[in-house]
């Protein structure tokens, strides 16, 4: 039963560890929400890739506000570029800035999986371009390809209605196309293609926007401080209470005794009571009286006339007889049931002169083997 219970504890032990693993290596492998920032000098960040358009002379500027802040922006046509490898919403404020002339450069996973390589190397005039996923966007009437290759578009521009009435937008497949891992000494045109694609679409003198405030890098206005310490709706308010940890303390609580029934784990255990024996307390009391007597002479007469009693018994002679059998008739009777040398048993149910603790010992030793013996041939 031991056996069973620590079997069945050891397999979810044993899935518990693997999906801890398998969590910490997708922490490890993963790229954090910050993946795509221009903040970001690893190797998922696009922190060259700003520096690069500095120096190829755009106007680039980090926006780290609410996107409600956009609508004050003084001038239109600017753009907005979001690089992430997460699904991206639309905002409210956002549709409505892009209503008014603006543009939204997006990059991030887009498209569907396609039978091209996993890594693909597209030549340019700028140079090579690499591409390091399956996917690719369908061909779409009325959409334009910046950057395709015979298993669909990777990057395309689009004046789509969808949000209505918001000018033009570009939707890359691949959210790495300007990480700093295909940048600086790589010897890769990926920054210099983006950097043209970005150039048909921008107006003389709009910027730049790199979108920051979706990496969590924020800087808050006074409103924006103010509209956060009001809460909007009744789930916000509890949200920023103790009330709402322990609601679901709470619940996770109730589904485990429920889970549980209330039971222990494991069955129970009962402490079993000892059984009282009158004759083994009486016995072990009688023998402690006579250790400390010194009567081992005594011992040692009872437990042979106890030998005699076995002895006459499994010969088939007449216990209760007057008198009882004797020592020659008993060791001719086992000599011819055992075939064993008449000896053995004359030792044993002769007189002892001396008797000490050791030899005891090895009186009861040969007593059990000639029973046994007499045992074994009957």
């Amino acid at each position: 039963m031991i056996a069973i219970n620590r079997r069945q504890e050891f397999f979810p032990g044993l899935a518990l560890l693997v999906l801890l693993v398998v969590g910490l290596l997708s922490l490890v492998v993963a790229p954090s929400s910050r993946a795509g920032s221009s903040f970001d000098s690893s190797s998922w960040g696009t922190q060259q890739f700003y520096a690069y358009l500095e120096q190829q002379g755009f106007r680039v500027e980090r926006w780290q506000r609410n996107y409600d802040n956009l609508n004050n922006l003084k001038s239109k046509g600017h753009i907005l570029l979001q690089i992430s490898g997460r699904p991206i919403g639309w905002p409210p404020p956002l549709v409505e800035w892009l209503a008014q002339g603006n543009t939204l450069v997006r990059f991030y996973w887009h498209g569907e999986p396609t039978a091209a390589p996993f890594e693909t190397r597209l030549s340019m005039p700028q140079g090579n371009v690499l591409v390091e996923t399956r996917r690719r966007v369908p061909v779409q009437q009325g959409d334009r390809p910046l950057l395709a290759d015979d298993y669909g578009w990777i990057v395309y521009l689009r004046r789509s209605h969808s949000p209505p009435n918001h000018e033009q937008r570009i939707l890359g497949v691949y959210p790495w196309l300007v990480a700093n891992a295909y940048g600086g000494e790589t010897g890769l045109a990926n920054f210099a293609i983006v950097a043209q694609l970005l150039q048909e679409v921008v107006k003389p003198g709009a910027t730049i926007y790199f979108d920051e405030w979706l990496h969590g890098y924020r800087q808050r206005t006074p409103e924006d401080v103010a509209r956060g310490t009001v809460p909007q709706t009744l789930f916000d308010y509890f949200s920023r209470t103790p009330w709402l940890a322990v609601g679901l303390q709470l619940v996770l609580l109730f589904f485990f005794l429920l889970w549980q029934q209330s039971q222990r784990f494991g069955s129970l255990f009962l402490e079993k009571e000892p059984v009282s024996s009158n004759s083994a307390a009486y016995i072990e009391a009688l023998a402690g009286v006579l250790q400390r007597a010194q009567q081992r002479q005594f011992v040692l007469k009872q437990l042979q006339d106890r030998l005699r009693y076995d002895l006459a018994g499994q010969l088939g002679l007449a216990i209760n007889r007057h008198p009882p059998p004797k020592d020659a008739e008993l060791i001719q009777a086992w000599q011819a049931a055992t075939g064993r040398s008449p000896e053995d048993l004359h030792d044993l149910l002769g007189v002892i002169p001396t008797v000490d603790d050791s030899q005891l010992l090895r009186w009861l030793k040969q007593a059990a083997s000639v029973l046994q013996a007499l045992k074994t041939a009957t």
